[in-house]
């Protein structure tokens, strides 16, 4: 059959043709006169503006990609040297709600899903932190730097989670993107340990001196493209919580066995990177879980696993000639670690000057500390006591309170109001992620780093919402 075209078409069709041509002269003529980078962005243009266009139609769209920076943003510096990881993720942040603005002036967004105790509780956690800028400790361009990591992502990224990813299928599809991410973090450590370092992670480690925490007596400790292995660690035990939990109840089988794959994956990417305060990751997040889970099939079990691991490590010596096994059980003795020992020291000396700030040294002064100042020689070492000392005794209630409040709120809608089991039991999932990261936190300082962070706070605006997921569900289902 032949097809016959309209005049208009002919020349719409010939327009396009004579667009490539043009195009593709321009490439050549930029790849012969100036080089590759800027032939290639240009061949790239009509893709970023079909892109463009997609994400203002669409603006949950243009999330994942955020998403997805943020977790290979610090990985990248190493081999960008000089590049900046948070300055990019503050230009794709801007980017984002310049989509939504343009997106709003054609539909209307779901602004009622910001009435929730976690956008109330980040704002008020922000205004403390914008005022914080009057602290007379603090210098303003510290405190520039440091506000964003400690409270503007905070409250952006669950504000971003409420408008733009509120139906079920988001969630499902956060679940499978952030799956994805978790398998690279993996196979980036697999090839660490069997391949080898590549030049950047080289130079990262034998001149930049990463080698003095990551190459240490009990051997290597593997990071991917995280920032350091105390980051990835703990990164791969919320990985292993929260698909470990999937792996029960998503649907199809399929799907199930996968979670599972994956879960197993982070688990031992947990162990082989040394970082003994992830352990406490699975362990305070599977109880966490286990208490949501209002199965006795599943709760029971579970204490029994909890238990035994918990004897294999604190009270046996089995499997003590593995290194992983013999990191992560210290973990449970330490009282006699002397980096523990350490950090105790010099949380009790903050002590002595903390009495006297409660509103904390001034946001940005922990990690830029000179002569004189009271942190001088004095690592914050952990999350917490970062916040404490930054923010004060003030501060880290009004932070823990964020935390404590949503794990309030999403554990009764988990056993009130929660009717769909797959829906329950992934929240619950996603609540004992959030909560082993809180308890790891003690031990570590990995909450305000990417792509830690952003995980987390968008995982904590997910619990929120249950019920109007649940809703939808229901819905879907009766119809």
């Amino acid at each position: 059959m032949r097809l016959h075209l309209t005049d208009s078409q002919r020349e719409g069709g010939g327009q396009i043709v004579l667009l490539t041509i043009l195009l593709l002269g321009l490439f050549v003529f930029l790849l012969l006169r100036f080089g590759w980078i800027p032939a290639t962005a240009v061949a790239l243009l009509p893709l970023l503006l079909y892109l463009l266009i997609r994400f203002v139609e669409k603006p949950f769209y243009a999330l994942l990609p955020l998403f997805v920076a943020n977790y290979f943003v610090m990985g990248v510096t190493r081999y960008i040297p000089g590049l900046p990881g948070g300055i990019v993720m503050d230009g794709l942040l801007l980017v984002t709600f310049l989509m939504i603005l343009l997106h709003s002036f054609r539909y209307p967004l779901p602004w009622r899903n910001l009435r929730n105790i976690l956008t109330f509780s980040t704002a008020i956690w922000l205004i403390y932190c914008l005022l914080m800028v009057f602290n007379p400790e603090a210098d303003l361009n510290n405190w520039a730097a440091g506000v964003r990591a400690l409270a503007l992502y905070l409250f952006l990224f669950p504000l971003l989670t409420a408008l733009l990813l509120d139906r079920y299928r988001y969630l499902k599809l956060f679940l499978l993107v952030w799956s994805i991410l978790t398998m690279a973090g993996v196979a980036k450590a697999l090839m660490q340990k069997f391949v080898g370092f590549d030049a950047a992670e080289n130079y990262w480690l034998f001149v930049s001196g990463g080698s003095s925490t990551h190459i240490i007596h009990t051997g290597i400790r593997y990071f991917s493209f995280f920032t350091d292995a105390a980051s990835f660690g703990c990164n791969m035990g919320m990985s292993l919580v929260v698909f470990g939990v999937a792996a029960l109840y998503m649907r199809p089988v399929g799907l199930r066995i996968y979670y599972l794959v994956v879960a197993l994956l982070a688990g031992y990417a947990m162990m082989i990177s040394g970082t003994r305060a992830a352990i406490v990751v699975p362990f305070a997040g599977f109880t966490a879980f286990l208490l949501l889970s209002k199965q006795w099939k599943v709760l029971i079990p579970g204490i029994i696993l909890i238990v035994g691991l918990f004897i294999f490590f604190k009270f046996t010596y089995i499997g003590q000639g593995n290194a992983e096994i013999r990191r992560m059980r210290s973990a449970f003795n330490v009282t006699e670690d002397a980096s523990y020992l350490l950090r105790k020291q010099n949380q009790e000396k903050m002590k002595v000057f903390m009495k006297e700030h409660p509103f904390g040294v001034g946001i940005g002064e922990a990690k830029r500390t000179k002569p004189g100042d009271y942190l001088y020689q004095l690592p914050t070492d952990t999350s917490l006591v970062f916040v404490w000392v930054e923010t004060g005794i003030v501060g880290l209630s009004l932070f823990l309170l964020i935390f404590f409040s949503s794990f309030i709120k999403a554990g009764y809608d988990i056993w009130f109001r929660i009717r769909s089991s797959q829906l329950r039991g992934v929240l619950a999932g996603l609540v004992g992620g959030v909560a082993g990261m809180l308890v790891s936190a003690y031990g570590n300082e990995m909450l305000q780093q990417f792509p830690n962070g952003p995980i987390i706070y968008i995982c904590m605006a997910f619990m929120l919402m249950g019920p109007k997921l649940d809703k939808e569900i229901c819905e879907n289902e009766t119809v």
